[in-house]
C-alpha cells in the first residue's frame, strides 16, 4: 500500500475465557504522509462486534480525519481533526468494513497514527475448547501484560513528541524575538548616526554663508 510506512506491527491472537467466543486483535503504528488518505479493511461477521481505537502520536497538531464505512457503502462514522477516539462497531452486515485516516488537509506535516482493532467472533466448535490448561492461562496473562506495556509505550511516545514539539516552538520563538530585538537596535543606531551626520555636514555651510 502506497503512502504509508509501517513503523510497528504487532498482531495478537488470543482466546477469551468465554465459551465459543474468540478475539482477534491487531495493533499498528503507521505514518501517513501529508496530503495522503490511507484506508484499511477488517472482516467482521454479522451480529459480531469490534472495537477500534486510534490516536495521533506525532506530527503537526496531532489531528487526523477519520471515516468508517460499512460493506454496503454506508458511512457509519465520520470525524474531522480528531486526536484520538474509541469506536464500537456492531456489525449488522457481514463483510469488509473500511476505515480511513485522511491527512489530505495537511500540506507539510506527516502524521504518525497508532490504532488497534479488537474483533469478537463466535466459534462453532464443541465444548472441548473450554478446557484450558495452566500453560494457556499463563500465556494469556503474559499477553495481557504485554499489551498493557505497548499501550503505555504509545502514550509515552506521544507525550515525548508533544514535549519535543513545544521545546522546538519555544526555541524558534525565542530566536525570532532575539533577531527582532537586534534588528531594531541596529536600525536605531543607524538612524541616530545618520541624524548626527547630517547636522555635522550642515554646520560648515552655514559658517561660510555668514
Amino acid at each position: 500500500m502506497e503512502g504509508w510506512k509501517l513503523v510497528v506491527v504487532s498482531v495478537v491472537f488470543c482466546t477469551t475465557f468465554y465459551r465459543h467466543v474468540h478475539t482477534f486483535e491487531i495493533d499498528l503504528t503507521i505514518e501517513i504522509r501529508a496530503g495522503v488518505k490511507e484506508c484499511f479493511w477488517q472482516h467482521i461477521k454479522r451480529e459480531s462486534s469490534a472495537e477500534l481505537e486510534y490516536q495521533v502520536i506525532d506530527g503537526g497538531d496531532l489531528d487526523i480525519d477519520f471515516t468508517l464505512q460499512s460493506p454496503d457503502g454506508r458511512i457509519m462514522h465520520m470525524e474531522t481533526r480528531k486526536t484520538e477516539n474509541v469506536l464500537k462497531v456492531n456489525a449488522d452486515v457481514e463483510g469488509e468494513y473500511k476505515f480511513c485516516f485522511d491527512n489530505t488537509f495537511s500540506r507539510m506535516s506527516p502524521k504518525v497514527v497508532f490504532f488497534e482493532i479488537i474483533s469478537d467472533y463466535d466459534d462453532d466448535e464443541d465444548d472441548d475448547d473450554w478446557n484450558i490448561n495452566h500453560e494457556e492461562v499463563v500465556g494469556m496473562v503474559d499477553l495481557t501484560v504485554e499489551e498493557f506495556k505497548n499501550l503505555i509505550k504509545v502514550h509515552e511516545a506521544r507525550d515525548r513528541n508533544i514535549a519535543e514539539a513545544n521545546f522546538i516552538r519555544v526555541n524558534v520563538l525565542s530566536a525570532v524575538q532575539l533577531f527582532v530585538m537586534v534588528t531594531v537596535g541596529l536600525i536605531q543606531v543607524i538612524m541616530i548616526r545618520s541624524l548626527f551626520g547630517d547636522t555635522n555636514k550642515t554646520k560648515p555651510g552655514l559658517k561660510q554663508k555668514t
